[in-house]
């Protein structure tokens, strides 16, 4: 699935694609927003979404044979909910 996809299936609800592409694009504007404040986001039966620093580390690169170094980041760390790993073990059915 992709973005089109879900604005596709979110336009089932609404009037227009349109409304379905805004409310998409806020859901992840909003999410976005959060992130890079560096919050925690938790969408229940689903997941939550984080922010992990990461320091600058030098690592050694073999096609070069030297030293590199890697600039301090940032990731998003994704953790499923329990409900979404039973879902996906089949130990729980899925409530569309």
């Amino acid at each position: 699935m992709n973005k089109t996809d879900l604005i596709r299936l979110v336009s089932k609800f609404t009037l227009t694609k349109q409304q379905a592409s805004k409310i998409v694009n806020l859901i992840f504007k909003t999410i976005s927003d959060y992130l890079i404040a560096g919050e925690k986001v938790t969408i229940q039966n689903f997941g939550s979404f984080t922010t992990k620093f990461y320091k600058s580390k030098k690592m050694y690169e073999p096609k070069r044979k030297k030293y590199i170094s890697i600039e301090p980041r940032k990731r998003i760390k994704f953790i499923p909910s329990k409900v979404l790993i039973n879902i996906l073990n089949g130990k729980q059915k899925n409530n569309k």
